[in-house]
């Protein structure tokens, strides 16, 4: 499953789950709905389809909009989103979250130095 967070200094205000369309804009209509003048009405849409191997793949696709729609400040029509790309909408900007891209890597052991109050790891 993916989802999309927005942050606002560092704390997630807002997270969106993508089923099968999920719409930015600034109407009501949009599932993202953003009071921004610098969003269109229908502004951009995440959407997924199936690829060959049978892993779902996710874009962004701009609808037209006025200012564009992008991705890693990349300007784009349409291209697949992976894992913790930077989607940015007027100001608004969103990190694409794929569960089946994460990679659960085995967690850094924090020592102790014998510094008072140095932490480090091994990396």
């Amino acid at each position: 499953m993916a989802s999309i967070i927005q942050t606002v200094e560092g704390v997630v205000a807002n997270k969106f789950i993508i089923k099968s369309v999920l719409t930015f804009g600034r109407s009501a209509d949009n599932q993202v709905q953003i009071d921004d003048l610098e969003v269109s009405t229908s502004h951009a849409q995440i959407t997924c389809d199936v690829n060959n191997e049978g892993v779902t793949i996710y874009f962004l696709e701009d609808l037209g909009s006025t200012n564009g729609s992008y991705i890693n400040e990349e300007k784009i029509d349409k291209k697949q989103l992976h894992h913790k790309d930077n989607i940015r909408i007027g100001w608004n900007i969103f990190t694409f979250i794929d569960e089946n891209e994460i990679n659960h890597e085995k967690t850094r052991e924090i020592k102790k130095s014998w510094i008072p109050g140095l932490f480090y790891s091994k990396d």
